[in-house]
């Protein structure tokens, strides 16, 4: 039986020997030191840890192992290779010496350690940040050394204090960090020839390791998070651009909240760029797991076949909205459909009076602009930033010339849209010239004006009026009893103001006028938290 390398079983196993291999590289010193186990408890702890050294070796004969992008099942080239790398390291740290008199010899256990890097590799997994690994590893080295040196000065001093053995461990490990740290305060210094040979050499180990301790540290530090250090370098560039030609305080503010927006949500990586570096069946399995479950929610796309949907995924654009933005506007010819993948959109009437719906994460529109490419009959706002992927018709029709089945079924369905749409049409223009025969009266006065602040704009909603042709909106100048006209034009029943940093508490009016002239105005409309 061949086992694959990332099975279950395999990262259950090598978690096993994991542990095996650290708890033996910390008993072995301390029973070679303290003798910490009784005989018996000792001899079953050889046994057992001989055991799984020598499975592990059974095991590795027969793991898959990686060639050329693809995984080798053939036992005899997986023995080749394991016998010309770890097989002589994995049989010396198996070996039981136990024999009295040879307790040193069972130092051999550590032999395993060689390998943990490439067992904690693998089973910490790609999740982790690679920056971070190495820090652990480090500082894991560098405990181990200290409590195999202490181990190793306890037997060269001995205890002429008779201290018990847990004074005696803290004391050497004391030695040991002020040692390899380079302080050495001298309180503790070395008696006899065998004492100060050791001692010279653990001064030099401790003299390279001090220096790539600090090395490696100040480098694991400087990229534990390359992408926000990356980030911050783009920030501080854009910042440097927008001072330099004069762009708007509020315009800066609003650009960057976006470009926060995108750090907090993508870690400042543009999803298409990393597809494209992707192979095709990567790419494939990617996006559809990203969009396969936003797609099939739609309803031109029932009784499509598998490979017309894995398409249509791949060409799906990813696309960012910010508050008040609005991805579609009422009257214009539309040629995109959208799916919401994070994120809240309002569709709204022409003139801004009616919220039909509320559309938020999986949940799409513009569909009839794939099937017809007609004016847009409502618009979408965007409530909050908003992540979205884009299908424009073009692209939907030249996928749509390999699957001419499907595009048959296409074209029944859109000529019946077309049908709905045209019989809409009639009824809406007989309603607007029973609208034209009425005597219009001067609107009513605007009442239920909300006005929030979301990010850096204030965006306004009211209730619409009856008879209305648009309507004007103004705001209290700054520490004066004056109103500045915002917008003498707006069709649609909400504002969004992007230009009110220097207002501390901004105010707010709004009137509808019509061809009989304006109404009256709303109440004093302050921003609400």
């Amino acid at each position: 039986m061949i086992f694959e390398p990332e099975s279950r079983f395999k990262k259950n196993w090598d978690m096993l020997v994991l542990a095996v291999t650290v708890y033996s590289a910390i008993t072995v010193p301390l029973i070679i030191v303290f003798g910490i186990f009784p005989d018996t408890v000792d001899i079953i702890s050889i046994f057992l840890v001989t055991v799984v050294f020598f499975l592990d070796i059974v095991i590795n004969f027969n793991t898959a192992i990686p060639g050329r992008g693809k995984l080798i099942y053939d036992k005899g080239k997986i023995s080749r290779v394991y016998l010309k790398s770890w097989f002589i390291v994995d049989l010396a740290a198996a070996i039981p010496l136990f024999t009295p008199g040879t307790a040193i010899l069972r130092l051999n256990r550590l032999l395993k350690l060689l390998r943990i890097s490439k067992s904690l590799k693998r089973l910490s997994g790609p999740r982790m940040n690679p920056a971070i690994f190495r820090l652990i590893l480090l500082v894991f080295w560098i405990m181990i050394a200290a409590h195999t040196i202490s181990c190793g000065w306890i037997i060269m001093s001995g205890n002429p204090e008779g201290l018990s053995p847990l004074e005696l461990y803290i004391k050497a490990f004391y030695w040991t960090t002020t040692t390899l740290t380079t302080i050495g305060y001298g309180d503790i210094t070395p008696g006899n020839t065998h004492q100060l040979i050791y001692v010279i050499f653990i001064e030099i180990i401790g003299a390279g390791m001090y220096g790539l301790i600090i090395g490696n540290i100040a480098n694991l530090i400087a990229n534990i998070d390359v992408a926000k250090a990356q980030h911050r370098e783009k920030m501080e560039k854009l910042n440097t651009f927008l001072r330099y030609r004069n762009i708007p305080l509020d315009l800066s503010r609003k650009i960057n909240d976006y470009f926060e927006y995108l750090w907090q949500t993508r870690r400042g990586y543009e999803e298409s760029e990393v597809l494209k570096e992707l192979p095709p069946s990567l790419k494939t399995w990617v996006a559809l797991y990203l969009n396969k479950e936003i797609i099939e929610k739609v309803p031109i796309f029932e009784g499509a076949s598998q490979e017309f949907i894995k398409e249509t995924i791949l060409n799906l654009r990813p696309v960012v909205f910010t508050p008040g933005d609005y991805i579609v506007t009422a009257g214009e010819v539309g040629y995109d459909m959208f799916f919401i993948s994070k994120g809240t959109v309002d569709v709204v009437s022409a003139d801004g009076s009616t919220t039909y719906a509320t559309l938020s994460d999986g949940q799409f529109f513009g569909e009839i602009a794939l099937l017809l490419s007609m004016p847009r009959t409502a618009s979408i706002i965007a409530r909050d930033y908003c992540d979205l992927y884009r299908l424009d018709k073009e692209t939907f029709d030249r996928i749509l010339e390999r699957y001419p089945d499907f595009a048959a079924t296409i074209r029944e369905l859109a000529e019946k849209r077309r049908e709905e749409i045209n019989a809409a049409k009639i009824k809406r223009e007989k309603q607007e010239s029973e609208d034209e025969e009425r005597e219009y009266s001067v609107p009513d006065k605007i009442t239920e004006v909300k006005a929030r602040a979301s990010g850096s704009v204030i965006i306004l909603n009211w209730k619409h009026v009856k008879d209305f042709g648009h309507y004007e909106i103004v705001r209290r100048k700054q520490g004066s009893k004056k109103w500045v006209f915002l917008d003498k034009n707006l069709k649609v029943a909400r504002y969004t103001d992007n230009n009110y940093e220097k207002i501390k508490k901004p105010e707010y009016r709004i009137r509808a006028v019509n061809i009989s002239g304006p109404g009256p105005w709303s109440d004093i409309v302050k921003v609400t938290s």
